[in-house]
């Protein structure tokens, strides 16, 4: 009875994960450039059954085991291509394939995202919206003579075509190991590469979010926690008619 307890919560908290999981992707269904996540479970500790004391007879003792219940593991993020929307605004920009935008603090420091809604600042500066600026080679914000033409592989040119900056994009081999740090932000101590998407000016990239998928996976999760709730519920009766036999 024990065991299914622990095997009831452990059970709880795994789909408690997977819950949090999902309800943070529903909110972000409509985030620009938002990859959706998921959760890996694996089994926890297994157990020989003729070591808890169970007679056994048949030959194959050593594979006859019982098991401990299930954890919530590793989060995995799903990083394929989101809807790209046209915006017609020309400070919007989607990355069409692989490649995320290098985004720069006031200190030096440097985040990816894959959020192109940028805005313009006093000193011509692109702005991302977690008011830190897009990074862009030989860029000069001064004497610009708008609108901004920016082409596929994000070279900058103004009207008076004039080169005044280049766009790269950046993609790495280890994406699982990138680090979320809200505002739709990544970081990572992987040196990064050169990526192979290419740059569409006037749209956006939506989230990869599939809500029908998400709502469904959360029926699904909600049923399995339900089951676990009620093995718990099971285990706490039969303890306590156990008791109640004891003491008679």
């Amino acid at each position: 009875m024990l065991k299914a307890l622990w095997n009831g919560r452990a059970g709880l908290r795994a789909n408690q994960n997977r819950l949090d999981i999902i309800t943070n992707n529903i909110n972000n269904v409509d985030t620009n450039g938002y990859k959706k996540n998921d959760i890996s479970f694996e089994d926890i500790m297994y157990n020989k059954l003729e070591r808890l004391g169970v007679p056994i007879t048949n030959q194959n003792r050593d594979k006859l085991l019982q098991g401990s219940g299930s954890r919530a593991e590793t989060i995995v993020r799903d990083y394929k291509q989101g809807y790209i929307k046209q915006t017609d605004n020309p400070y919007d920009i989607a990355i069409e394939g692989k490649g995320f935008f290098r985004i720069k603090d006031s200190k030096g420091n440097y985040y990816y995202t894959r959020d192109g809604a940028f805005t313009i600042d006093a000193d011509g500066n692109f702005v991302h919206s977690s008011g830190n600026l897009l990074d862009i080679d030989s860029y000069n914000s001064y004497n610009i003579s708008y609108p901004i033409s920016i082409s596929n592989n994000g070279e900058m040119i103004d009207s008076k075509g004039e080169f005044i900056g280049k766009i790269n994009i950046y993609d790495f081999n280890d994406k699982d190991g990138m680090t979320a740090l809200g505002d739709n932000l990544f970081q990572t101590n992987e040196e990064p590469k050169n990526a192979d998407g290419i740059l569409r000016q006037g749209f956006l990239e939506k989230s990869n979010v599939d809500i029908a998928k998400e709502l469904t996976d959360m029926l699904i999760t909600q049923r399995a926690f339900e089951l676990n709730s009620r093995t718990i519920k099971s285990a706490d009766e039969m303890w306590q008619i156990a008791n109640n036999l004891r003491n008679k």
